[in-house]
């Protein structure tokens, strides 16, 4: 696999899989709160919320890809869109802590960044399309409005490394956790009772607009004053081939 992502973004830095562990590329408009996109490719860090939140990641937030080459030959796959978790990161007495853990994965991955601009090259010999993940947020200089937009940009790109047709899809999943701040919860997400009661009054339904569907999310305990109150959105801007869920 090479290291270097054949893209036309400019790179200023490329990380190869010994050290991605603490890589986090923040993702989201200027004074809107960020995410941040991990080395690995995973989302962590969801400061979204009013207030700091460094290594707050609510479980069951993630993409995944299913390709099944042309032909009745042809075996279907399907992977978490995220290279593997260092072997350390399963040690302790519950297990790995690790939000989706079980999930499979690529078995290599490497990044290359230039803020706002990050790139997750994830490869894997079982898998039958080599993906690159092209991540970034609305940062234009001398623009405040543009780069005020509370958005982080993803895109997939998919390499077909076989010589016939594969077909492929991309599915992201995000948790409604508004009203969880980070300070509210134990590491893991493992909320208390009355966080995850809070949960239960979120409400998920599907939207469109101008050139844009997804899902969006909203929740009906938590006051407009609230800090902790928002919308989520998971959005695409594809017109076909697009289907969506409200509940897991």
């Amino acid at each position: 696999m090479s290291k270097r992502p054949q893209s036309s973004w400019p790179v200023l830095t490329r990380y190869d899989a010994d050290h991605l562990d603490r890589i986090a590329l923040p993702l989201g408009g200027i004074g809107t709160g960020t995410v941040s996109l991990g080395g690995r490719g995973d989302l962590r860090d969801w400061e979204i919320a009013n207030r700091p939140a460094k290594g707050f990641t609510p479980p069951k937030c993630f993409f995944a890809l299913w390709a099944k080459p042309a032909g009745p030959a042809g075996k279907a796959v399907a992977r978490c869109l995220e290279g593997p978790i260092p072997p350390g990161l399963y040690e302790g007495a519950f297990g790995c802590a690790v939000p989706n853990h079980g999930l499979p994965r690529f078995r290599e991955c490497s990044f290359a960044a230039a803020y706002p601009l990050g790139q997750v090259m994830l490869h894997d010999a079982d898998v039958p399309l080599d993906v690159r993940i092209e991540a970034f947020n609305p940062l234009i200089p001398a623009d405040a409005d543009a780069s005020g937009i509370p958005v982080a940009v993803m895109r997939f790109v998919l390499k077909n490394r076989t010589g016939k047709p594969v077909a492929a899809s991309v599915c992201g999943n995000l948790l409604n956790f508004i009203g969880a701040d980070g300070s509210n919860t134990r590491p893991g997400f493992a909320g208390t009772p009355n966080i995850m009661g809070l949960l239960k009054a979120n409400r998920n339904e599907l939207a469109r607009a101008p050139g844009v569907q997804g899902v969006r999310m909203f929740t009906e305990s938590l006051p407009a004053t609230d800090e902790r109150f928002g919308t989520l959105a998971i959005a695409t801007t594809a017109r076909a081939g697009v289907s969506a869920r409200t509940a897991w």
